[in-house]
């Protein structure tokens, strides 16, 4: 990449005139923070551009005249997985924030055309404002967070059309070159059947496009989730360590007969702990504080919250007499859970608990409201309504939370989310646990983890390493090497076991881009030379330049 600083001013200076000078940002701040993840990090932001759909291909254009590294954002939420900080040690953001249109929506079909920058909001509050016969999928992120960054990642939500890459039906990509594809059938004038035939005619090229760096994804055509007539989410509690086993043994069953379509979580205590309160800070000082936290307090905050060692949650969509018949064979199955409180919750009993919560509390002795505050946005999300109060959970090493106000990077939130899959069955689901109860508690980190299970075939453990980025640890460390060193060692022990991620944190790629078949790894580069030769477009974003030669397998 060219780090000639006149043709950086030359570049900038045919951007401004392209864009305006609102849209092109050099100001120190603002590029500090964008150069600012959740984690330590070494790369950094030289300009931002913000076009306007009509203007990517030219700034792409202006990008490779100059030879200048462009890395691609939409809302630049990507917490725990980098941010907005590039892939490269220097790059322009090429932020297409302003590529927020919704169209194509047609509710016979349930599909719909979004931009690269429309936010989960959006695209929510537009479905209702259509009248709600159509849900998406979302995830626990902010509401603001993009749904095309969310799905190019292969992200995954809660419902039956969770696996969302699944359901992309057709993609417009700007390549490098200028040249604007549209996959699937929408490469045909006038075909009706495009966006709901994926795949279209000859070789799909979707998949190029996604966790990679060959082009530019515009936008994209995603299916929509029909409204149920019935929906009802179901929730577990267990106190046993080996619930764990028994809930994935009755789980994968219930998902390869279809009677279970939603994507369950299963999240150990920590990891719900973190969404209802922050370390405990006032009670922990009285008696020195330790890290992870002790485990006679946690279990006084679980009996606090009432949480099990494993919390599950999931929902049940389709007619009264499938959500009927479903019920019965959760229930069933979910009886080999030992000790476990198995609910049920429907709309109209939310809303009964939420009016009478205050009798009700003084005869449970439960505290309702603050377990409203977050079982109403869990409720909400498994519809396709998204919520930032998920994004608490983050926060639980910090001193304070901001009221209604999340920007992790800003607040020097510290996170880490690294994501392993291993086939669906208990065996798997418990070495996977047995490496993060290792792992994590060795480097003072709590091992907050949820298990999900994204098909009838695999689960995804997503694993959290959540700290203070201006705190020191114990021994004087810094809370940032420890995270960066645990998240190693974590790879480390997956790896040894057969575990890989699905997908990776910016700073790790420098090291996945080597990892696996030398041969697959020279077919990806020489794709980027074929799609992307001056290698422009996030150098180093899941596939190593062309220039890289692969002999042998490597392995971290």
């Amino acid at each position: 990449m060219n780090n000639d600083p006149q043709s950086a001013t030359l570049a900038l200076m045919k951007w401004r005139q392209l864009l305006g000078d609102e849209y092109v940002i050099t100001d120190s701040e603002p590029l500090k923070l964008a150069s600012t993840a959740t984690f330590a990090t070494s790369a950094a932001v030289t300009a931002i551009v913000k076009p306007a759909r009509d203007q990517v291909a030219a700034v792409v254009a202006i990008a490779a005249e100059f030879n200048i590294a462009l890395y691609t954002i939409s809302s630049g939420k990507n917490w725990g997985y980098g941010s907005r900080v590039p892939s490269i040690q220097h790059a322009v953001l090429l932020d297409l924030g302003r590529l927020n249109e919704i169209s194509g929506y047609d509710p016979e079909h349930h599909l719909i055309t979004v931009g690269a920058g429309v936010t989960q909001r959006q695209l929510a509050d537009f479905l209702l404002a259509q009248g709600g016969m159509d849900w998406m999928d979302c995830t626990g992120s902010h509401p603001d967070c993009s749904i095309v960054g969310n799905t190019v990642e292969r992200g995954f939500g809660h419902t039956p059309y969770g696996e969302h890459a699944n359901f992309i039906g057709a993609m417009e990509v700007l390549l490098a070159d200028g040249r604007i594809i549209k996959t699937g059938f929408g490469r045909f004038d006038g075909a009706k059947a495009s966006g709901m035939y994926k795949w279209g005619l000859g070789p799909a090229l979707d998949q190029l496009f996604l966790q990679s760096n060959l082009g530019i994804v515009l936008s994209m055509t995603i299916w929509l989730m029909p409204k149920p007539e019935k929906f009802v989410a179901f929730y577990l509690s267990a106190s046993n360590e080996t619930a764990l086993e028994q809930i994935v043994q009755a789980l994968v069953p219930l998902k390869r007969s279809g009677v279970i379509t939603s994507l369950p979580h299963i999240a150990n205590a920590y990891r719900v702990l973190g969404g209802m309160q922050q370390y405990p800070w006032p009670f922990v000082e009285k008696r020195s504080v330790q890290f992870p936290l002790p485990g006679d307090i946690t279990e006084q905050l679980k009996k606090q919250w009432q949480v099990g060692t494993w919390n599950l949650s999931g929902a049940l969509y389709g007619t009264k007499e499938q959500v009927a018949n479903a019920k019965k064979q959760v229930r069933k199955s979910l009886r080999r859970v030992k000790g476990a409180r198995l609910n049920f919750i429907s709309d109209e009993l939310l809303r009964f608990i939420e009016i009478f919560q205050k009798p009700i509390a003084f005869v449970t002795r439960m505290d309702l409201p603050g377990m409203l505050k977050v079982l109403r946005p869990v409720q909400n999300m498994m519809k396709g309504q998204p919520s930032a109060q998920f994004l608490t959970s983050s926060y639980w090493r910090m001193k304070t939370v901001p009221n209604g106000r999340f920007d992790m990077d800003k607040d020097n939130v510290g996170l880490i989310w690294s994501a392993f899959v291993a086939p669906a069955d208990a065996k798997n689901a418990r070495q996977l646990m047995d490496i993060v109860d290792t792992v994590l508690p060795e480097f003072g980190f709590e091992p907050a983890v949820t298990l999900t299970l994204l098909n009838e075939r695999c689960i995804d453990a997503v694993v959290s390493i959540s700290f203070d980025r201006t705190a020191s640890a114990p021994d004087g460390q810094r809370w940032d090497e420890l995270a960066l060193q645990c998240r190693d060692k974590l790879y480390q022990s997956m790896f040894s076991c057969g575990f890989y991620p699905y997908r990776t944190d910016v700073s790790k790629m420098a090291e996945m881009v080597h990892c696996g078949d030398p041969q697959y790894l020279q077919v990806l580069a020489d794709l980027k030379h074929a799609l992307d030769p001056h290698g422009i477009l996030a150098p180093g974003r899941y596939i190593a330049s062309a220039s890289e030669k692969f002999t042998s397998q490597v392995s971290i």
